[in-house]
């Protein structure tokens, strides 16, 4: 019990002034990327205040984890330095013995960061996001930003989805809009680029696109079919002013949500997807029947498997699997974000595991030495993290394993590490 609280107050001093120094840094580094929207858009003392306490959270999330490795490597590199741990050893006490209480540390601290992961985290983006759309009511990629993937229905008769956002040129990728008109029949048009642009004088919003198609149902004859292709379309949305620039406090995107909420969401995502492609597949059937049999759908409105009939259920079949698809990968976000929330608090066990062994070995190199090495393990960590993210959002790798895999690969290697290294020199 005495060695245990040695052990833990050892580790203390060290872990807090890690932390303190990355928050340090963090804290540093979001006020050098603000400092142009504070000095140029006038932003209040205050407000700026505001935001920066709003994005301390997510500095804690990343900071803990980092401050756990650099101080265990600092606490167990002194220990080895100060010849402690021989000592200790030529008493009978094992090395699994001054590792054990460094490990209860690291669950107590991960279960507080898994809680605050998941009921203060949330909150925070939130509000920091709502706050920084406030500040950039005139800028409409910040507008649109973290609402990819679902329809952003903010224009009269249009339903917009976007595949993608570069914020750094404002340019939407995979756009999908739906027009509705008066006469029933949505226009479907797809583009593979657009930009969303105001008119300030007139308070007005367009969408420029470009390289795209158009597809509705003539409303001459309902019966025909229209397709066509453009390589640019402005489009005229409406009035935009009130709609992009205002607080749109009901909205969370997967950063947002805690665990419970992105469940269900992704329970709802997964009914909506399977739905669409049942409906395709119907769709599907009903026109291989129409084709042998000669069945008509009721009233006899379209010509019984013809190419017009095709051209129908070929379109409305493509909308559904493109929009089934979207909802598969808004799903597969969503796990990644749920997974997310427990890896990086696990990964404070992890670090002990690779620090315990490593330090061992540093000895006396002391913070800088630590902090190179932690910075080195970390960008591993985050690298691995961050790509299976990216590949996961794709569908390329389940999204459990693109969350645990950097934790499986570093644990391991801690633990290979203790295994080969009982008697360190």
């Amino acid at each position: 019990m005495v060695l245990g609280i040695y052990v833990v107050k050892e580790h203390l001093l060290p872990i807090l002034f890690a932390f303190a120094v990355i928050m340090l840094l963090l804290v540093l580094d979001t006020m050098l990327q603000a400092a142009d929207m504070i000095l140029g858009r006038g932003v209040s003392v205050r407000v700026a205040a505001e935001l920066f306490f709003l994005h301390s959270a997510w500095q804690i999330a990343l900071a803990v984890p980092m401050s756990i490795l650099v101080g265990s490597l600092m606490a167990f590199g002194r220990l080895s330095g100060d010849n402690e741990i021989a000592a200790m050893r030529a008493l009978g006490v094992g090395f699994h013995q001054l590792l054990w209480p460094a490990l209860a540390l690291a669950v107590v601290v991960a279960l507080a960061l898994v809680w605050f992961n998941d009921r203060v985290l949330p909150d925070f983006n939130h509000a920091a996001r709502l706050l920084m759309m406030d500040i950039h009511r005139k800028r409409p990629t910040v507008s649109l930003e973290g609402r990819t993937g679902v329809f952003i229905q903010d224009f009269s008769n249009y339903h917009i989805l976007i595949g993608e956002i570069e914020g750094e040129t404002s340019t939407l990728r995979d756009v999908l809009i739906y027009k509705y008109d008066a006469s029933g029949y949505p226009t479907t048009i797809r583009a593979d680029h657009g930009e969303l642009t105001f008119a300030e004088i007139r308070d007005e919003a367009f969408l420029d696109l470009r390289s795209g198609t158009i597809d509705r149902v003539d409303e001459a004859s309902p019966d025909v079919y229209v397709s066509g292709a453009f390589k640019s379309l402005r489009m005229r949305l409406g009035e935009a002013g009130q709609k992009l620039s205002r607080t749109v406090s009901g909205y969370r995107n997967d950063r947002e949500m805690r665990v419970a909420t992105m469940w269900d969401r992704v329970a709802e995502y997964d009914r909506e997807a399977a739905a669409l492609e049942a409906d395709g597949n119907a769709r599907w059937g009903a026109f291989t029947r129409r084709a042998l049999l000669g069945e008509k759908e009721e009233g006899g409105r379209r010509l019984a498997g013809g190419p017009e009939d095709y051209r129908y259920v070929a379109s409305r079949a493509r909308a559904d699997a493109v929009l089934a698809g979207h909802k598969r990968r808004q799903a597969d976000r969503l796990r990644v974000e749920v997974h997310k929330k427990f890896s990086i608090p696990v990964a404070c066990l992890v670090f002990v595991l690779i620090a315990a062994p490593v330090g061992l070995r540093v000895r006396r190199g002391g913070p800088t030495v630590a902090a190179a090495i932690s910075i080195a393990l970390f960008l591993v960590y985050w690298l691995f993290l961050i790509g299976g993210e990216k590949l996961a959002d794709r569908g390329y790798v389940a999204p459990w394993l693109s969350m645990w895999l950097p934790n499986l690969l570093i644990a391991a290697t801690g633990i290979s590490m203790l295994r080969l290294g009982r008697r360190p020199g």
